[in-house]
């Protein structure tokens, strides 16, 4: 079976639907650039410092979920002082048949038994959901916490 490419009209309407997602689960405060400054409504300079957060790669859900719930991790993230979070996409979710993959089936189609019993008592909730929706259960966490 060769592989599929995605059309120039696909890859438009996976980039619009990204922006739409990040759209309806950002709900942070708006910034702006004046000369080489962010800014924010007030016109106040505002520093970035971010973190990264890892979900792009073979599992395609962010790292760490099998070891400590979402919202610790997220409150972690906080209280160490960052207010932006790079969270990686997971670009394969969109070429391939993964769009209705579970976290659970991900973590066992890679063989990763201990890691679905970690996610079982740490992030009971992701466990089953799509890895698309594990990916916004992720960003909400976020938002609530940032």
């Amino acid at each position: 079976m060769g592989k599929r490419r995605l059309s120039s009209c696909s890859k438009m309407s996976i980039i619009i639907l990204v922006m739409l997602m990040t759209q309806q689960l950002s709900h942070a405060e708006v910034l702006y650039t004046n000369s080489r400054w962010i800014v924010n409504e007030g016109g106040q300079r505002v520093k970035l410092s971010c973190v990264n957060w890892v979900s792009h790669l073979e599992v395609m859900v962010a790292e760490g979920l099998s070891k400590q719930p979402v919202d610790t991790i997220s409150k972690s993230i906080s209280d160490m002082g960052f207010n932006c979070v790079r969270l990686t996409w997971p670009l394969f979710l969109f070429t391939n048949d993964s769009l209705s993959l579970t976290v659970r089936q991900s973590f066992n189609n890679l063989g990763l038994v201990e890691s679905v019993a970690g996610l079982q008592a740490n992030n009971p909730s992701i466990l089953d959901l799509s890895l698309l929706h594990a990916y916004q259960a992720v960003v909400a966490s976020l938002e609530i916490t940032m």
